[in-house]
């Protein structure tokens, strides 16, 4: 939780006295619960709060586009400055505004002044960015923005909210989206057009309403980056006139109020205007600031790229063939990862059939989403349509489906199980299986003739895992015999009452049998990885 200084606590507790934003949830404000009121306000919001490293790295960035006096010769807005820390460390007290829609913020900035912040009394106000006129802007300040010369003197420096309407846990924990989040905004009405699915995020109204009114200024801003690169986002980049400056990015877990491991960019644009009409950059590459504020040895690129992964993988989609399983699809990029799974079952969101037609572009798919780990500075990163060098790479195709095998969710219990890469001889089944689709695939491939060094060890080690398991079940008459990889791991591992699967089994043997089958695979996803970049489904 964020630490809060007296003033903050007293007054933004006299603000909330004021009014009862609290009281439809519950809240009665008095200064033993002022710290979760005012977080659960932020989070409500979604807003949260810039960390001091952070701040003075975006100064340092500031000064290196526009000069050591920068501060001295630009103007600066903070439109959406909450209690004001992006603005500690600003020595031109003359030159800074400050708004929000909160007065309690206001209230609070202002008990700070007399505390020794270097800010003025009368440029911190509360105004409704996404709502309110601009003729509700102090006269100065208006002055300024309605000179198209001293305008490119202006910098709206912002960390605006981040929330959305939707979101994956809104949705699928609740059915419900978050209330009123964006679309009781005046700036979502007028920008949905442009912005298309993108209007669901605060920050992306804010972005937007700056471009269009404010023309010809500079826009320094706190955000995710998936603007510059989601499928989402299409029409945003398209309608977002601006040239890319400079800018960072830095873990979103440094952050206040941020779930999630993911990155956080400041990038610094300079906004189109008459006879200047910048269109959005293919690529924005940023330097890479670690938790300890340590420079990456390399640039990060996200680039802007139409077509992505999914939509080259729905040129695969056969309707009419065999169904031997299902493949979830959701999303393009890293954080959707876990969602990208094998299944027996349809849910019907997001999902294609797998035949034998597609059977090998689904694992290419698959595989892809899965050898490269997740991580808070690739989560936002886009799978993207590959060029054709895939196509004539057997062994990697091979990988790619034996990978598969070993890392999906089929489960006999749903019907056949067309995924056993053995036959009964091979593991001294008791019975005939139910199907024997993927033993006879695999031969017909010539995988144990052709395979790469890393495919055969994770058959190898697949084998063992498949002949123990079979030999555990002579006696047992509930075991199946068609048991899928999904299913051996469920019969030795069980579940805990929440219905969980556990992660350790009590039978030593399955536990270094597993152990040494994940081994194999990591090492195989070694060797796909590199193909990933090559065949350009992702770009470094």
């Amino acid at each position: 939780m964020p630490n809060y200084s007296g003033i903050q606590k007293e007054e933004t507790l006299k603000s909330l006295v004021r009014d009862d934003y609290f009281s439809q949830f519950g809240y009665e404000p008095n200064i033993d619960n002022i710290d979760i009121v005012i977080t659960d306000k932020k989070a409500r919001k979604g807003s949260f709060f810039t960390p001091a490293i952070w701040v003075e790295k975006s100064q340092e960035y500031l000064e290196k586009v526009f000069g050591v006096d920068w501060q001295e010769n630009y103007y600066i807005w903070d439109c959406a400055a909450g209690t004001g820390n992006l603005l500690a460390g600003l020595t031109n007290k003359y030159n800074v505004w400050a708004s929000t829609i909160d007065q309690p913020d206001v209230d609070t900035i202002h008990a700070l002044i007399d505390e020794g912040l270097n800010l003025l009394h009368n440029h911190i106000f509360r105004f409704d960015f996404l709502n309110d006129s601009f003729e509700k802007l102090p006269e100065k300040l208006l002055e300024i923005i309605n000179d198209p010369e001293k305008r490119k003197k202006l910098i709206v420096y912002i960390n605006p909210p981040y929330a959305e309407a939707a979101t994956a846990k809104t949705v699928t924990g609740t059915w419900h989206n978050k209330a009123e989040v964006s679309t009781v905004h005046g700036a979502h009405n007028e920008y949905k057009k442009a912005l298309g699915t993108a209007a669901n995020e605060l920050f992306s109204l804010f972005m937007m309403r700056i471009a269009d009114k404010l023309k010809g200024a500079y826009l320094a801003v706190f955000s995710t980056v998936k603007y510059v690169n989601s499928s989402n986002f299409a029409r945003f980049r398209a309608n977002f006139s601006a040239q890319f400056k400079k800018g960072f990015i830095c873990p979103s877990f440094t952050f206040d109020n941020v779930n999630g491991k993911f990155p956080i960019g400041f990038l610094i644009w300079q906004l189109s205007y008459n006879g200047y009409d910048f269109k959005f950059p293919k690529s924005v590459k940023l330097d890479v600031f670690n938790a300890a504020e340590k420079r990456a040895a390399k640039k990060k690129g996200f680039y802007n790229k139409q077509k992505y992964i999914n939509e080259w993988y729905t040129h695969f989609y056969d309707n009419n063939g065999q169904e031997i399983g299902i493949m979830n699809t959701r999303g393009n990029d890293f954080q959707n990862q876990n969602y990208i799974r094998i299944s027996s079952e349809n849910n019907f969101n997001h999902t294609n059939i797998i035949t034998k037609k597609n059977l090998i572009v689904s694992c290419i798919y698959y595989a892809v989403r899965h050898v490269i780990p997740a991580t808070w500075l690739n989560d936002r990163d886009q799978f993207l349509y590959p060029n054709d060098g895939w196509e004539r790479d057997v062994e990697f195709k091979n990988n790619c489906l034996v990978y598969t095998l070993f890392s999906n969710n089929i489960s006999s219990q749903h019907g056949a199980n067309h995924w056993i890469p053995f036959t009964e001889t091979e593991v001294g089944a008791e019975e005939k299986f139910a199907s024997n689709f993927m033993s006879d695939f695999l031969n017909g491939l010539g995988i144990r003739e052709h395979g790469s060094v890393e495919s055969l060890t994770v058959l190898d080690a697949g084998l063992e895992l498949w002949r123990y398991y079979h030999s555990k079940i002579k006696n047992n008459n509930t075991a199946s015999v068609n048991a899928s990889f999904y299913d051996i791991r469920e019969f030795f591992q069980g579940r805990k009452e929440s219905g969980t699967m556990n992660t350790k089994s009590t039978d030593e043997t399955y536990n270094a049998l597993i152990g040494k089958l994940r081994e194999a695979q990591k090492a195989l996803a070694a060797k796909i990885a590199p193909k990933v970049y090559e065949y350009g489904f992702l770009k470094e």
